[in-house]
């Protein structure tokens, strides 16, 4: 945390400023899977803010915060101790990076003497261990050795090989990680790196801090050759302090695209934004206000936390500037292509954009937009659309010029295809009749269909992230979400009441599904009785759903968590007729082999009937099954025609 200006200076000159340059994204060339590695901040987290998780800490898909082993009285930190914020974010998947330096007090550290550090970090290790939470990313032993370390003791064969080892030894499977340099010290990572691979200590996870885009890229390289030379295998690494060398400008838009993009493009494993102003920490390295509002940074780590899918390779005018350069992500489950780009370039900059995948088809829609930043504490409530325009697809490439006009926004890009809703295989459903739910509409995320995850969790059937599971010899939608839909075209034969019946399986209680035609309700929540598991299929009678002649959209809404779909049935009115039964065979079947399933006329499942039960007749069947004398609606399974059926004449 230190400003190391102060040892030597620093000269960042802006890139060619008001030059038109090019800066390539390449869709087809994934560098990586998704992970989000910069959206962490050191102390970003404390026991009490952010307060709203949900609101502020969850949209940006936090990936790694850094946090101190102990705080309180005695303490570097008065507040948010890892123990303490841990719990806070685990259901979010993100991980917290224990300091171990941070259990002693001052700056520099109060380092008293080997017996009291190590006793202080086993305490820590049994806290880990012992811990409910188990979203803990590793210990980073010290903090800026460089700065920090006033002891006559070794560094590297003292305070690091002893805690290393003692680590190992008490919790063996755990990341070290270090050391953490307040910035990259060369000769000194020089002498670490030597040591620890002559010593058997090297960190699983390599870290130092970054002040300053422009030289990290030719630290990693100084880095890299460091492995080479001592034959030590590629670490990930860990940059978890990052900022402007203004430090006044954390968080500032312009200033983090340039290192997330080099974060994504090197190797980084994790990233952490700095916290320079000590009086407020919990403000996520001041994206959000010392008011705790969202400031410009917030929205960027916002378009930053969208992407899913891999992230694709960008090439910037040079890498080894602070000047303009970006990051982008391909969703091709999805549908959309999120481009984000900024930094310390002015002017129009022409994003070249290859590799759009064939299956946006031969038009797309660009959607570009800015944000503004003024000051950290300056709170944006939105940011700012530029353009929403038609592109025509040359050979899966487009050009989209941005006009960066300050350089302390971010921009932003987002393609999507159009590709209109359709009928799936191009055949509208027909109703009367069965359709099988795995046959949804085409369009895409948002137009065909919601799945609030990234992938199709079952793997069945279908290549986009509507999850679909084996239903029998069949499919059926599985891993369902409260508010997640699906759409259907259909072709009504004949306006009418149409008996409903739907095949679920669950073991939740509460799930159900709700439908509408054309966006208007035309059943309101349909409760499933709770079944044995999510295998054992069962038909529930929903009632009666009156449908217009012609072609709908009928759209499938899920009720409730989890809740297997495998299809619906509209039953012409007609084919379940009103027919009086009073005590024959059911539908003059041969009952020795059939079953039945009742139902009452709310659509409640009430009892099975197998065929030689049957055999007296359906009155005398229902009063064995100790069923009240009523009307029943009564299913031959075989055939799935159904009959009402009285037994009180």
């Amino acid at each position: 945390m230190m400003d190391f200006r102060t040892i030597f200076p620093l000269v960042l000159l802006p890139s060619c400023l008001f030059a038109a340059v090019n800066l390539n994204v390449s869709l087809g060339d994934s560098i990586k899977p998704v992970t989000h590695v910069a959206t962490g901040s050191l102390y970003g987290l404390t026991e009490t803010l952010p307060s709203n998780i949900e609101k502020d800490v969850a949209p940006l898909k936090p990936n790694v915060f850094l946090s101190p082993a102990r705080s309180g009285s005695g303490r570097q930190q008065g507040i948010g101790g890892a123990f303490l914020v841990a719990p806070r974010v685990e259901s979010l998947g993100a991980k917290i990076q224990i300091r171990l330096a941070d259990v002693l007090p001052g700056w520099p550290y109060k380092f008293q003497n080997m017996d009291h550090w190590k006793n202080e970090v086993k305490s820590v290790i049994q806290d880990k261990l012992a811990s409910n939470n188990k979203n803990f990313d590793g210990y980073e032993i010290w903090n800026e050795p460089n700065d920090t370390w006033k002891s006559n003791i070794d560094f590297n064969s003292g305070l690091w090989k002893q805690t290393y080892d003692l680590i190992r030894q008490m919790d063996p499977g755990a990341k070290i990680i270090g050391p953490s340099y307040s910035f990259y010290h060369a000769s000194k990572m020089e002498e670490f790196v030597k040591y620890c691979s002559q010593n058997n200590c090297m960190p699983d996870v390599v870290s130092w801090h970054q002040w300053g885009s422009g030289g990290f890229v030719g630290s990693v390289e100084t880095y890299r050759n460091l492995e080479k030379k001592y034959n030590v295998s590629p670490r990930p690494l860990s940059i978890n302090e990052y900022s402007s060398t203004e430090h006044s400008e954390e968080g500032c838009p312009g200033v983090s695209v340039p290192f997330i993009a080099k974060f994504e493009r090197h190797g980084v494993e994790s990233a952490m934004i700095s916290w320079w102003f000590v009086p407020l920490p919990g403000r996520l390295g001041s994206l959000l206000t010392s008011n705790n509002e969202r400031g410009g940074g917030w929205w960027l780590y916002k378009w930053y936390g969208d992407m899913s899918g891999y992230m694709a390779k960008v090439t910037p005018p040079n890498d080894k500037s602070d000047g303009v350069d970006g990051f982008a992500a391909l969703d091709k489950k999805k549908g959309f292509a999120s481009i984000v780009l900024g930094g310390n370039t002015k002017g129009e900059i022409s994003v070249n954009i290859s590799g759009i995948p064939e299956a946006f088809g031969n038009k797309v829609n660009v959607d570009v937009e800015y944000v503004v930043w003024e000051n950290k504490d300056k709170a944006v409530p939105s940011t700012t659309p530029v353009s929403s325009k038609e592109y025509d697809v040359n050979g899966g490439k487009i050009t989209v010029p941005v006009n960066i006009t300050n350089t302390k926004y971010g921009y932003h890009i987002n393609i999507t295809p159009i590709i209109p809703q359709a009928p799936y295989k191009d055949v509208a459903a027909a109703i009367p009749g069965k359709i099988e739910v795995e046959n949804y509409d085409v369009g895409g995320s948002g137009k065909a269909y919601l799945d609030k995850d990234d992938d199709n969790k079952g793997g069945e059937y279908r290549e986009d992230a509507v999850d679909i599971v084996k239903a029998g010899e069949g499919y059926a939608i599985g891993y369902t979400q409260e508010g997640e839909w699906l759409e259907y075209t259909v072709d009504v034969a004949a306006a009418g009441d149409y008996n409903l019946s739907v095949s679920y399986a669950t073991s939740s209680e509460n799930t159900g599904i709700k439908l509408y035609v054309d966006d208007k309700v035309v059943k309101d929540d349909i409760v499933f009785p709770q079944g044995a598991d999510w295998e054992t299929y069962t038909t529930f009678e929903a009632g009666k759903v009156n449908l217009s002649a012609g072609k709908h959209v009928l759209k499938l809404e899920i009720v409730g968590n989890y809740v297997n779909i495998d299809w619906l049935n509209f039953a012409d009115p007609a084919d379940t007729a009103t027919t009086r039964l009073v005590d024959m065979q059911p539908l003059h079947l041969n009952a020795d082999e059939r079953g039945y399933d009742v139902f009452g006329m709310d659509g409640q499942f009430v009892c099975h009937i197998e065929g030689v039960q049957a055999q007296g007749g359906i009155k005398a069947a229902l009063a064995a099954k100790g069923v009240n004398p009523g009307v029943y609606m009564v299913r031959d399974i075989a055939s799935r025609r159904s009959v009402k059926v009285n037994t009180v004449r």
